[in-house]
């Protein structure tokens, strides 16, 4: 019989689609993704890079301008010039100023006075003539024994308009450093101590240099007094010429300390500034040091009138990203109302699904993708059911028959080896302790009957080892003594049988062999959600071979060693087996030993205090 052919579709991710490619979407996410997450971080930083160049290369030039102005203050160590007009630039010639200074060079010591002040009026006139944006000269000058400081000044204007003692506080001479041998600088400040300036510029700033007389021992040179330049402040105006700032730009000359020896903004010229505080939000703030002179120029920049091309571009670019969102918005209600009912139904059926119920179906309806989804999705729910069931029943079957091969053998290994003692007890002596051995015997194998994976406390299965360690006694005249410590764990419960073959094990390998008779410890410890269980004693041990045996032993599927067509170690290894298949294979038994020292034996199992025995406490 033909199978039905299904009527041709349309798949709702083709239309879907041929709306979204319609529209657009994708180039315009693509364009607003790379365009608005690199367009304007790029500018910046190459509007960034633009002015630091700029203020780099103008802190550069002031950095120049200040050497030219660091060697004319030198020039008071070779300056040779008289009143006759001569002149020799000569190095070598370096002690006439202090000549002058002293009045040595005079011989008539009554005119004296005058003549250096002359003399100097001569070279403070021609520090004046060296460089065109010095406003001043000033030599401040100490005699020894004077009592007040004789300052030696020459403006570009009539020299009798200076205020000497206005000149020494605007220097603040006061605090100048006369030890230091580098040129200094003094802030910029108004020219207050002229009475007269015409249309010179109201605010200068000034360098200082100290000169000594060098004649005597190096290092001991003495203060003779100190060279001031006043300079015009035209000289920034000139090298920020090239600086391009826009509305809201200010370029900023300033110390150490923050004063301000030039500003574009003429009103911050003279102040003390805080920079970095008083930029305010949105501001493009660079700086370039000029360390040979503790200077800083600086130019803040509002990012505001730069970035305003760049700003309505992004404007212009969101506006046709809404417009798409909107039409895609549109476009999309009506495709997802069809899409996202289907889905939700497949949804709930899958929650019904992870919560172990696989009968559920879902009607298919439709002839797209999401009825192939739906009919797909009903077929695996019913393997599922078909395979979760088999399995189900096959782990059933398989730990039954696993669980049934263990009692098969360990329980006549046990059953056999205490008839053993009690029957050798018998033969050996007519005693009437033979009937407590057969009450012990009792108890135990009353303990032994049921299913191997009952649950017992912990105390229960100490009181058949106590009972098991008489019956050895019994046999081996007090052979082994016996100990247990079970830290308050009694009520725990644990697999029925799990200590009694390792404290078999313990007798037969460890104590009985040994002259002399051997003790057995028992201890149960609790570590966070595992409780270990510790036998303990103290005889002959193992060597590294038979303990790596053993552990090869309990790492393999044989019941124990072939030993003489017999096997041997089969208790330890149906523990070890047992409590793997009880808890996963991150429990069961671990051993220690240490020839002529003994044996510990422990035994992990997880600590289920929620289950425990209402039994009294028997340890």
């Amino acid at each position: 019989m033909d199978t039905p052919r299904r009527p041709h579709r349309v798949s709702l991710f083709a239309k879907f689609t041929a709306v979204i490619l319609l529209l657009g979407i994708v180039p315009i996410v693509l364009l607003v993704t790379v365009l608005q997450s690199r367009m304007l971080t790029e500018y910046r930083a190459s509007l960034e890079d633009a002015y630091q160049d700029a203020i780099a290369y103008s802190a550069y030039s002031i950095r120049v301008r200040l050497d030219t102005y660091t060697d004319l203050s030198k020039f008071c160590y070779y300056y040779n010039y008289s009143s006759q007009g001569d002149f020799s630039y000569d190095y070598d010639n370096y002690d006439n100023l202090r000549k002058i200074l002293s009045g040595e060079a005079f011989a008539d010591a009554d005119n004296a006075a005058d003549s250096i002040r002359h003399e100097m009026g001569l070279f403070l006139h021609y520090m004046n003539m060296t460089d065109a944006d010095i406003e001043a000269s000033h030599f401040i000058y100490a005699p020894a024994g004077a009592a007040k400081v004789v300052s030696y000044q020459l403006g570009n204007y009539n020299n009798s308009l200076f205020d000497s003692e206005a000149y020494l506080q605007a220097v603040d001479f006061e605090h100048w450093d006369t030890e230091s041998r580098n040129m200094g600088l003094v802030p910029t400040h108004a020219l207050d101590y002229i009475g007269f300036r015409g249309s010179r510029t109201p605010y200068v700033f000034t360098v200082g240099r100290n000169y000594y007389d060098i004649t005597g021992a190096v290092g001991h040179e003495k203060y003779m007094g100190t060279l001031f330049l006043d300079l015009r402040t035209d000289v920034f105006d000139r090298l920020f010429a090239t600086l391009n700032l826009t509305d809201g730009g200010t370029v900023y000359v300033t110390d150490e300390a923050g004063h301000c020896y030039f500003s574009s903004d003429t009103a911050l010229v003279g102040e003390t500034l805080d920079v970095t505080a008083e930029a305010p939000a949105g501001t493009m703030l660079l700086s370039e040091p000029i360390p040979e002179y503790g200077l800083t120029v600086w130019c803040s920049q509002s990012r505001t009138p730069i970035e305003t091309q760049i700003r309505a571009m992004q404007r212009a670019v969101w506006l046709v990203v809404a417009l798409a969102v909107a039409a895609l918005v549109i476009g999309s209600m009506f495709f997802s109302r069809k899409l996202t009912q289907p889905i939700r139904t497949i949804m709930q059926h899958m929650g019904e699904v992870e919560s172990g119920d696989f009968t559920g179906r879902i009607p298919v309806t439709g002839n797209d993708e999401l009825s192939d989804l739906t009919e797909r999705f009903n077929q695996m729910s019913a393997e599922l059911d078909t395979y979760t069931k088999q399995v189900y029943l096959s782990k059933i079957k398989q730990t039954e028959a696993e669980l049934n091969a263990l009692k098969s053998q360990i329980y006549p290994h046990f059953l056999y080896n205490t008839l053993e003692v009690i029957r050798m007890t018998a033969v050996g002596r007519n005693d009437p302790m033979v009937a407590d051995m057969i009450e012990a015997l009792s108890d135990q194998i009353r303990y032994v009957i049921g299913t191997v994976n009952d649950l017992v406390p912990l105390g229960r299965e100490v009181d058949i080892l106590t009972k098991y360690i008489y019956l050895l006694n019994c046999r081996f005249s007090n052979k082994v003594t016996f100990s247990y410590d079970c830290a308050h764990l009694e009520n725990i419960l644990i697999p029925k049988l799990i200590l009694q073959p390792i404290v078999e094990n313990s007798f037969i390998h460890g104590i009985k062999p040994m002259d002399g008779p051997g003790h057995i410890q028992l201890m149960a410890e609790r570590l966070d959600n595992t409780v270990t269980l510790t036998v303990m004693d103290n005889g002959v041990g193992m060597d590294e071979d038979a303990l790596n045996k053993l552990y090869t032993l309990l790492d393999s599927d044989q019941p124990g060693h072939k030993e003489n067509y017999e096997w041997a170690s089969i208790g330890l290894k149906n523990v070890h087996d047992r409590l793997r298949y009880l808890y996963g294979s991150d429990y069961g038994i671990t051993l220690y030993s240490t020839p002529g020292v003994g044996t510990v034996v422990k035994a992990t199992i997880p600590a289920d205090l929620q289950n425990l025995a209402q039994e009294e406490p028997l340890c």
